[in-house]
């Protein structure tokens, strides 16, 4: 009943610079230009940039997939789809000329393809560490950023664009005036897809679910509650593998999942567990029925999990 695939992203991203750029002094990246913020980092200034994925085995290339629309037509495939928007976030250093504020923009998929080209304007020095995240996220420091876990609509489209939520972390290797290259690993996925349906305990007969609420069970601090947002600590001395979504502490509430129309079948992104957690689970179809129960699952990054079958009980 349980099935899990490793979501393995690749991608190379390149630049497209928008503003004119004065020269400056190549590789050793010293001089500034008119339009980048004057800062105690001199030379931080807009550049085009190509981050290239290493190559880390032709087998496991075969494996790799990229990120943007989630399918089940044969398995869990996925590929970029043009204008997706994804956000770099300089981690080695900050514009002391702004409230320390951080180094940040977009970055744009050109292209629907398994592998595509992304542009946009990047601020960077040689041997900057840069964050490149999917969805696009606001960055307030180079620190941390904030994901969102409520509002999931249950469809796989959904999931695909606004909660699957990856992280790459660059290594700048060389600059021009105009251009910088960096290399990184496979981006990681920081969630788990789980695709859920039920059934009634007496009878057998599939659940049409409206509307899923998730909650933690058994004993503890936090059971009947979900966190709504998780946070995501990053650092430039941070290896991409240490980097993971942490749940947000305080939710008095469970984690809605609300449908459009009944469906036989969810799909949401969950937190990763540490161990094994009881889950609860409330279904309403649609039709003023409701169906509770819960199930046991150790839940890890990156995979995919099919709990299909669940059995519920309908409320009197």
């Amino acid at each position: 009943m349980r099935t899990k695939e490793q979501f393995l992203m690749l991608f190379v991203l390149g630049g497209m610079m928008l503003a004119g750029l004065t020269a400056c002094s190549g590789d050793d990246d010293t001089a500034t230009s008119d339009n980048a913020p004057q800062t105690a980092d001199d030379g931080v200034k807009v550049r085009r940039l190509t981050i290239t994925e290493a190559d880390d085995g032709a087998a496991e290339a075969r494996q790799a997939l990229t990120r943007a629309s989630l399918t089940e037509d044969d398995g869990l495939t996925a590929k970029w789809t043009a204008g997706d928007a994804l956000t770099y976030c300089n981690l080695s250093r900050v514009n002391y000329g702004n409230g320390d504020a951080p180094y940040s923009g977009g970055l744009t998929a050109a292209s629907t393809a398994a592998t595509s080209q992304f542009t946009g304007d990047v601020e960077c020095h040689k041997g900057d560490y840069l964050a490149v995240v999917y969805p696009a996220a606001t960055f307030t420091t180079n620190s941390q950023y904030t994901i969102a876990l409520s509002g999931q609509d249950g469809t796989l489209a959904g999931l695909a664009t606004r909660f699957h939520y990856v992280y790459g972390k660059a290594l700048v290797n060389s600059v021009t005036d105009a251009t910088a290259d960096a290399t990184m690993p496979k981006m990681k996925s920081l969630l788990t897809v789980c695709k859920f349906s039920f059934v009634n305990k007496d009878g057998g007969a599939v659940i049409p679910i409206k509307r899923l609420t998730i909650s933690y069970g058994g004993s503890g601090s936090d059971p009947g509650t979900y966190p709504q947002t998780a946070t995501v600590a990053i650092d430039a001395n941070t290896e991409q593998a240490d980097v993971h979504a942490t749940g947000a502490e305080g939710s008095t509430e469970a984690l809605t999942v609300t449908c459009s129309t009944a469906q036989d079948a969810v799909y949401v992104a969950l937190l990763p567990t540490a161990a094994q957690r009881t889950f609860s689970f409330t279904v309403s179809d649609g039709s003023g029925n409701s169906y509770t129960g819960t199930a046991k699952a150790t839940l890890t990054e990156g995979e995919y999990i099919a709990a299909t079958g669940l059995k519920l009980t309908k409320q009197q």
